[in-house]
């Protein structure tokens, strides 16, 4: 197991992915309430791939500290889940209904 030293850039780097948790959580949020008001599936589509771009993020952070793996095994992982989110949210663009 890898141990992480808590330096300066650790703890800015840790503050600003919890920013982007903060701010794709609230974009998640206004996607969903969009595809409840209007019964819109590209908008349901939509908010399923910036949750899974959120979720790209926190990944490798997650499996880099927390779990221990190596960086560039949590890079790999974090990047597959974030293009994961593209394709929803390209899927929600060039669907019909």
């Amino acid at each position: 197991m890898n141990l992480v030293e808590f330096t300066q850039l650790f703890w800015f780097a840790t503050a600003t992915k919890a920013i982007a948790l903060f701010l794709g959580a609230f974009i998640v949020y206004l996607a969903y309430k969009g595809y409840k008001r209007n019964a819109s599936k590209p908008l349901l589509y939509a908010a399923l791939g910036f949750g899974l771009i959120t979720a790209g993020t926190m990944t490798e952070g997650i499996l880099y500290v927390v779990v221990g793996s190596d960086l560039l095994g949590a890079i790999a992982t974090g990047t597959i889940v974030t293009v994961l989110g593209f394709a929803a949210i390209i899927y929600s663009i060039y669907s019909t209904k």
